[in-house]
């Protein structure tokens, strides 16, 4: 059973009393973290919306880096709650499974912190952070192994399926940002949606798809031939941009420092201004080059000659496979888009809308051949990149047959969820 009597609830206030002066502090960085960016986010705003003047806020939090620590280990004691609640309320693994769900998406509740820029914290901080989600990880892959045992779930990596969870109910408020294209039912539909993405998939079939993954070959940096001076330039250009973008991912954007890009490819803070710009220009650069990235795959997808169902697992084991990479590595799209100008986020989300409108048009083809099964098109693909978006981190694994393994893992997922119909392959 998944309630086990050994599980003891985290030590953290219960969410249902009246939150204090100190939790509607943390409550509101976290929201202004999410939204804007540690450094972008104002300590003396913060201390206005609550009635508090700057000195007095300095009675709950010690500095910026404090605050920081402070949000993340409430982020994880929540969700820890929460699951812990959600196992107290139920029997089955399955029942278990989506109350949780419903209590991470609840709109009701305050927006917790996300984890983006954990690098802002000292070595100590970062290990407890690492630690509580490490256990809300290993805690959450023992119900997914409960739920196998009593035949609610399907057999799976339960460590890589945890992760993707946790992911998943992580980005869907952020991703919710944009709810306002599902219109005034959005909470509703994202949570319905949610739920069936992990208990049912997209397949209407019991069977996991095979497909003929997509070759990222030419993505990769190119040779350059001896004396091409402009042909080297632009490879030195693309490598600044890609080690960027890893260590924006990683360490988030306002804890990595030009210097710090540089002397990961042997340069200096004036070869960056040399070649790119400024910081803010290095981060639209990072940006215009992930979605480079992502049109390929989706152009790819397009192309693809098998099912629709077929072309968006294909496009999932992709993304999958090259936010972990080293070669590739394109910025996680909750990663600096506060940090833009007001033209730069125009366009991303001009990039982003034409993606997210080719991957909603190549749903509704398959729900009309029969490979997809007839879904909320605009809450799935909402929910989508929130299954890769923790591969961005630095605890992934490099090995490239791990990497593989994760990708599958996700895309069996995402084809026929974790309800137990016995998948076999084909």
């Amino acid at each position: 059973m998944a309630n086990t009597e050994s599980e003891t609830a985290p030590d953290l206030t219960s969410t249902t009393s009246a939150p204090s002066r100190h939790d509607r502090l943390l409550d509101e960085a976290a929201r202004q973290f999410n939204t804007r960016g540690v450094l972008l986010t104002s300590l003396s705003e913060i201390a206005a919306k609550l009635g508090l003047s700057r000195k007095a806020m300095y009675y709950y939090v010690a500095d910026r880096q404090d605050l920081v620590f402070q949000c993340y280990e409430r982020a994880a004691q929540i969700t820890a709650r929460r699951l812990f609640e959600a196992s107290r309320a139920h029997g089955g693994a399955a029942e278990v499974l989506k109350d949780f769900v419903t209590r991470m998406l609840d709109p009701n509740e305050p927006e917790i912190a996300a984890g983006s820029e954990i690098a802002m914290m000292n070595p100590t901080q970062r290990d407890t952070i690492q630690g509580l989600y490490g256990a809300l990880a290993a805690r959450l892959a023992r119900l997914l192994e409960s739920g196998h045992s009593e035949g609610a779930f399907r057999a799976c990596d339960v460590d890589v399926i945890a992760r993707a969870i946790l992911s998943l109910v992580a980005w869907a408020p952020l991703g919710g940002r944009w709810i306002q294209a599902l219109g005034p039912l959005g909470h509703s539909r994202l949570l319905a949606a949610a739920i069936a993405t992990l208990m049912e998939g997209l397949s209407p079939q019991t069977r996991i798809p095979e497909f003929r993954p997509l070759d990222l070959a030419p993505l990769a940096p190119r040779t350059v031939r001896a004396f091409d001076r402009e042909a080297a330039l632009e490879a030195k250009r693309a490598t600044l941009l890609r080690i960027a973008s890893r260590l924006f991912n990683r360490k988030g954007i306002d804890a990595t420092s030009l210097e710090e890009i540089a002397a990961q490819v042997g340069a200096t803070k004036r070869t960056i201004h040399h070649h790119i710009g400024s910081k803010a220009e290095l981060v639209m650069a990072c940006y215009e080059r992930t979605y480079r990235i992502f049109f390929f795959i989706m152009e790819r997808a397009l192309e693809y000659p098998g099912s629709r169902l077929d072309a968006l697992v294909a496009a999932m084991h992709a993304s999958a496979l090259a936010y972990p990479s080293e070669e590739l590595s394109p910025l996680s799209p909750l990663v600096g888009y506060a940090t833009l100008s007001r033209e730069g986020q125009l366009k991303m989300n001009e990039y982003g809308q034409k993606i997210s409108t080719e991957y909603r048009a190549l749903i509704r083809q398959g729900v009309r051949e029969g490979s997809i099964r007839d879904v909320d098109v605009e809450a799935r693909a909402l929910l989508l990149p929130g299954l890769t978006s923790w591969l961005v981190k630095d605890d992934v694994p490099s090995e490239p047959a791990e990497q593989r393994h994760i990708a599958r893992e996700i895309v069996n997922l995402v084809a026929v969820g974790l309800g137990n119909s016995a998948p076999v392959r084909v």
